[in-house]
């Protein structure tokens, strides 16, 4: 990463500044879900660092786009929309006149509004791709299983449920959204809708290969609460 102009933060303290900035900001909206917290965020980054050590990227965008990437959810919950368009215009009034690179603004953003798995689009810059692969590493495995029924249990919706029997499949990424606001919604459900073949489904290398093996415990474990939900074990 270049050094820092003058008015700009080190790198050294970029990363640390932006985790307390989202930290802020999320309180001040008053978010409540656990799922989307701050341990959240910091294992994304995790994840994206891991991830672009490999692949490349500019880190201060990455880091940005991670910190930020999900400060909307609160307006989204509250006013409707979409967390990430929200969050995109979000983090550009938070950073603009701060010590982060004014002309990396417009990357973050973009690389925020990318980032979502039911907006049905592959990211545009190798940093949304970052950032979209490390959020969806987080959405699997025994990370990815707890937040999913911290999400359904926010909702009061059910341990296990099959599919409805009145849908059509292939759903649309909006009909998907529509779904999880049903009583009868469960992470099993999500899982059949939205995770098939997800790790092939990401956008570098290494966030496929790291994606593989957190797909096949979310697998079988899926396949056993299916049995036991059958009373077959």
């Amino acid at each position: 990463m270049p050094e820092a102009k003058e008015g700009q933060a080190e790198p050294a303290e970029l990363r640390g500044w932006l985790l307390e900035l989202a930290r802020a900001t999320m309180l001040r909206e008053g978010g409540s879900d656990a799922a989307h917290d701050i341990d959240h965020i910091l294992r994304v980054m995790t994840l994206a660092e891991t991830i672009q050590r490999r692949e490349g990227g500019e880190l201060s965008v990455i880091w940005a786009a991670v910190a930020l990437h999900d400060i909307g959810q609160e307006r989204e919950r509250r006013q409707g929309g979409d967390h990430a368009l929200i969050g995109a215009q979000m983090a550009a009034e938070l950073l603009r006149g701060t010590p982060f690179p004014q002309e990396a603004i417009p990357a973050v953003q973009e690389a925020i509004a990318d980032h979502r798995l039911v907006a049905g689009r592959r990211p545009r810059s190798l940093e949304g791709q970052v950032l979209y692969d490390a959020d969806k590493l987080d959405a699997l495995g025994a990370i990815g299983i707890g937040r999913l029924y911290m999400i359904t249990g926010r909702r009061g919706q059910r341990v296990y449920a099959p599919l409805p029997e009145d849908l059509v499949l292939p759903l649309t990424p909006l009909r998907v959204r529509e779904l999880r606001d049903r009583p009868d919604y469960s992470p099993s459900i999500e899982f059949q809708l939205l995770f098939e073949d997800l790790p092939e489904k990401l956008c570098t290398a290494t966030g496929r290969q790291l994606a593989r093996q957190r797909y096949a415990f979310m697998c079988e474990f899926f396949r056993r609460l299916e049995a036991e939900a059958r009373g077959e074990c």
